[in-house]
C-alpha cells in the first residue's frame, strides 16, 4: 500500500473522533469521510505500520442510511461530516462511541454511561463561528493576474486552502449576511488578504458572535494591521445590517500563528462587549473570550453539572479551567464558597466583572495554571488555600496532567464533577482517579455540535470505599 494508491473498499465504522474505518489488505484505514455501509472508492494519504488515512473520492454504493446533504459545501468543509446520518443516528453513534473510549482507554468493564442528552436544535445552534481570509490569483480578460480576497472555511485537511463561503446552516442567518457583506466589500476595496505561508497580506480571520438569548450580535475582523482601505466605512455598514449588532471591532495580531485571536483591540463600532444570559445570570463577553457556542444546549450542560455536585449550601467548591467564571458563579447561587482558578488574565478580568455584574459575593478567583496553583497551596507558598467539598475541572481538549489529577486526589473533596470535550482524554483521566481511589460513578454525554463528531460529556467521581 502507498500514498496515492486507490482501493474501493465498504466502509465499516466511524471511529472517535468522525473518521471512517475500513480495512484494506488486511490494515486498518481512517477515510476522511463516509458512513458504516458506504461502498466507496478511497485515495491513500498516508500510511505507516499500524494504520493509513485515506480521502473520500466518490461514493459508489450509499450506505441504507445515508440521507442528502443539505450544504453546499459538504464536499469541502470539514465542519458538518456527520450531515448525511439522521440525528438520531449521530446522538447514538456518539453515546456509543463515550461508552466504547470508557471501555478501551478508560479500562471500565462496564461504563454507567447515562443516555445522550440531544441538542435542542441541530442547525442554526452556533453563537460563534470564525472565518478565513486568503488570497487567491484570478486572470483579468488582458491576461493580468491579480490575486483578490477570499473569505470562507479551510478545505477539509488543509490549513493552506480556503473556499469562498456560500452558505452554512450553523449559525444564524444574521451571520451569514455579514459574511457576504464583508465579502463584497473587501473584494471592491481591495482588501490584501494574508497568505498563510508567505504572511505579505493584512486581513486574516473574520469572527462573527450572535448570542441568542439576548438578541446581541458582536463582529471582530482580525488583522496584522489597520492598513485595510475603507475599514471605518465597514464597520458603519455591519452595524447597519440589524440592530442586534452592538458592536463592531478590528484585532490586531501580527504573530505568524493562524488563530483568530487579537493581541490588542479597538472598537470601531460600540464598546467590544456584548452580554448573554444564562440560567438567570449575564456574563460579557469580548472577542477573546471563550463562551460554550451553543447557549440553548449550555445551559443544559450546566444544569447536569450542577446536579452531579450536589451542593450543599454549606460547601465549599473549587473550579479549575474557570475561564470567564461562567460555572464559578452559578455554583456560587448555592454554594457557601466558590473558588475558579484560570491561567488567561483577562479571563480572570472578566469573571471578577461578571461577579460584580450579577451581584455575587461568595466567588473569588486565583490567576495561574491549576497545576502550579495547585502545587503552591499544598506547599504553603501560595494563601487562601481551600478545603473544598466538590472540585470542579473543566480542562481543554488535552484533559488533566497526571499531577493535577494527584492534585485534586490529595484534596480528599466529597465529589468530583469532570466537564470534558474528548472522551479520549476523558477515559485517560478516569484511568488515573481510579488508581488514586476514585470510581466513575456517572457519566452524560451532551451533543453540543450536532452534524459533527464532537462530544461533551458531565462525570461524577466518588471515593471509592476502603
Amino acid at each position: 500500500m502507498k500514498v496515492r494508491d486507490r482501493f474501493r473498499v465498504t466502509l465499516e465504522d466511524i471511529a472517535l473522533g468522525g473518521k471512517a474505518l475500513a480495512r484494506v489488505d488486511g490494515k486498518v484505514v481512517f477515510v476522511d469521510r463516509g458512513l458504516p455501509g458506504d461502498e466507496v472508492t478511497v485515495q491513500i494519504t498516508k500510511t505507516n505500520r499500524r494504520f493509513a488515512e485515506a480521502r473520500l473520492v466518490t461514493v459508489e454504493q450509499p450506505s441504507p442510511a445515508r440521507q442528502a446533504a443539505r450544504c453546499a459545501h459538504v464536499d469541502q468543509c470539514g465542519g458538518c461530516r456527520f450531515q448525511e446520518l439522521p440525528y438520531e443516528a449521530q446522538a447514538a453513534l456518539k453515546e456509543r462511541q463515550v461508552r466504547e473510549a470508557l471501555q478501551h482507554l478508560g479500562g471500565i468493564a462496564d461504563p454507567p454511561v447515562r443516555p445522550i442528552v440531544p441538542a435542542p436544535a441541530a442547525w442554526h445552534y452556533r453563537n460563534k463561528m470564525e472565518y478565513s481570509f486568503m488570497p487567491r490569483p484570478e486572470t483579468a480578460a488582458d491576461g493580468t493576474v491579480t490575486e483578490v480576497p477570499v473569505l470562507g472555511m479551510h478545505e477539509r485537511g488543509r490549513f493552506d486552502r480556503v473556499f469562498e463561503l456560500r452558505e452554512c446552516l450553523l449559525p444564524s442567518p444574521l451571520t451569514l449576511e455579514i459574511v457576504r457583506f464583508t465579502q463584497a466589500f473587501a473584494r471592491t476595496h481591495g482588501w490584501r488578504a494574508d497568505h498563510p505561508t508567505r504572511h505579505d497580506g493584512v486581513a486574516r480571520s473574520l469572527v462573527v458572535r450572535h448570542l441568542p438569548h439576548t438578541a446581541s450580535c458582536a463582529v471582530h475582523l482580525i488583522a496584522a494591521s489597520d492598513a485595510l482601505p475603507g475599514l471605518a466605512e465597514w464597520a458603519r455598514g455591519v452595524a447597519a445590517l440589524s440592530s442586534e449588532v452592538r458592536t463592531v471591532t478590528l484585532g490586531l495580531n501580527r504573530s505568524l500563528a493562524g488563530v483568530a485571536f487579537s493581541e490588542e483591540e479597538r472598537p470601531l463600532v460600540g464598546d467590544g462587549v456584548i452580554v448573554e444570559r444564562l440560567l438567570g445570570l449575564t456574563f460579557e463577553v469580548v472577542g477573546n473570550a471563550f463562551l460554550q457556542t451553543n447557549s440553548d444546549q449550555a445551559e443544559r450542560l450546566y444544569e447536569g453539572t450542577l446536579a452531579a455536585a450536589a451542593v450543599q449550601p454549606h460547601e465549599t467548591v473549587l473550579d479549575l479551567y474557570c475561564g470567564a467564571g461562567t460555572l464559578t458563579l452559578l455554583f456560587a447561587r448555592v454554594a457557601h464558597e466558590v473558588i475558579g482558578v484560570e491561567n488567561v488574565a483577562d479571563s480572570i478580568e472578566r469573571a471578577t466583572r461578571n461577579v460584580t455584574r450579577n451581584g455575587i459575593g461568595n466567588a473569588r478567583f486565583e490567576l495561574g495554571d491549576s497545576r502550579a496553583v495547585l502545587r503552591e497551596w499544598a506547599r504553603g507558598t501560595r494563601p487562601g488555600a481551600p478545603r473544598p467539598d466538590v472540585v470542579v475541572v473543566d480542562p481543554p481538549r488535552a484533559g488533566l496532567h497526571p499531577r493535577v489529577v494527584a492534585r485534586v486526589a490529595e484534596l480528599e473533596p466529597n465529589r468530583i464533577v469532570y466537564v470534558s470535550c474528548n472522551p479520549a482524554t476523558l477515559a485517560r483521566d478516569l484511568k488515573d482517579f481510579a488508581g488514586l481511589g476514585w470510581h466513575t460513578a456517572e457519566v452524560t454525554p451532551y451533543d453540543m455540535f450536532p452534524q459533527t463528531p464532537h462530544i461533551e460529556c458531565v462525570t461524577r467521581l466518588e471515593r471509592r470505599e476502603g
